[in-house]
């Protein structure tokens, strides 16, 4: 049985976020596990084999948020490569990111996470975030009315 192994992977893994945003504010997620541990995120997660992206996706989000979500376009595209202090590549992930829209659910804090909360889109700056929240910021401000 083949095992993923996050850490210093042989090759990339592929994940995906979702971009949620009402009444301007944006959903995050406390990190609960590396990398990020402790930083605020979009939910999102690991594609599973045999899994769809978009499947990924609404399944990440509900693990995390206890939300239901329905994915729309594709935000974009980012990689994630972090080096260790000997500059050997300690995790490299793909990670395709969706705009979204809340459909049901209650927010809770779920699997892999510490905590899931709303946040005022002038407030980001005040917490500690992962690059991929500056990068969805800056999505959105592309393309406010989505």
């Amino acid at each position: 049985m083949w095992l993923q192994v996050r850490e210093y992977p042989e090759r990339p893994l592929v994940g995906v976020g979702v971009i949620l945003v009402k009444d301007r504010q944006i959903l995050l997620v406390k990190r609960g596990h590396e990398p990020n541990k402790g930083m605020w995120s979009i939910p999102g997660g690991l594609i599973k084999l045999g899994e769809t992206a978009e499947e990924a996706a609404i399944r990440e989000v509900r693990e995390e948020t206890g939300l239901e979500v329905s994915i729309g376009a594709v935000a974009g595209v980012f990689n994630v490569i972090i080096k260790d202090s000997d500059s050997k590549i300690k995790y490299h992930y793909v990670i395709i990111d969706y705009f979204g829209e809340v459909v049901g659910g209650m927010l809770r804090p779920g699997t892999d996470v510490t905590d899931a909360r709303w946040f005022w889109l002038d407030e980001i700056g005040d917490v500690e975030t992962s690059p991929t929240v500056r990068k969805a910021l800056e999505l959105f401000r592309k393309n406010p009315a989505i």
